[in-house]
């Protein structure tokens, strides 16, 4: 019998959990500040700066989408913010899309795919090339996240959202009849 994993700890491992809605909701780092991709190219929080402007005034909201395809719309940006030197990225994914219930989240649950990659654009002014083939991003306009097999930024990885991670001051480990929990 196969095994979704929805969450992972030393101490807690949840294999099965009930959906409230039809989405499947992820949430995870999209780039890292201050380290280069394997594109060479470096952001920091300052990058971001004019495209929270716009985020934040409503005039602009990243698409989520699959591979970088821009034809293949997987669901929608629910919260894009930076903590941790990191930009991070809520979104869900829609059951109702065929790629998304077929392929896509059956991959997802299975850990097959679990990063987020960032796409947008940058002014040919706004790039600070480096003498060791890095450039820096002064100006990053975000306009999508894709979900990805093979990020840019190999540490950008996302997971399930599920209660304990929205609820962190969980005190007890008991057995809940929503969730199936194994120590």
């Amino acid at each position: 019998m196969k095994q979704n994993i929805f969450f992972n700890s030393q101490n807690l491992l949840i294999t099965n959990a009930v959906e409230e809605d039809n989405m499947l909701r992820i949430e995870g780092t999209a780039a890292h500040f201050g380290e280069a991709n394997l594109n060479n190219e470096i952001v920091d929080e300052k990058s971001f700066d004019s495209f929270f402007l716009l985020y934040r005034e409503g005039k602009l909201t990243p698409v989520l989408n699959f591979n970088h395809d821009p034809y293949a719309l997987i669901g929608g940006i629910d919260n894009i913010y930076t903590k941790d030197n990191a930009l991070w990225c809520s979104a869900h994914l829609n059951k109702d899309i065929a790629i998304c219930r077929d392929t896509l989240i059956p991959m997802v649950m299975s850990g097959d795919i679990k990063s987020y990659s960032t796409e947008g654009w940058v002014g040919f002014n706004d790039i600070v090339e480096h003498d060791d083939g890095t450039y820096y991003c002064k100006n990053f306009m975000l306009t999508g996240v894709a979900v990805v097999s093979l990020p840019a930024d190999y540490n950008s990885e996302f997971s399930i959202k599920n209660y304990f991670e929205n609820n962190k001051t969980l005190k007890t480990k008991k057995l809940n009849p929503i969730y199936h929990i194994f120590r």
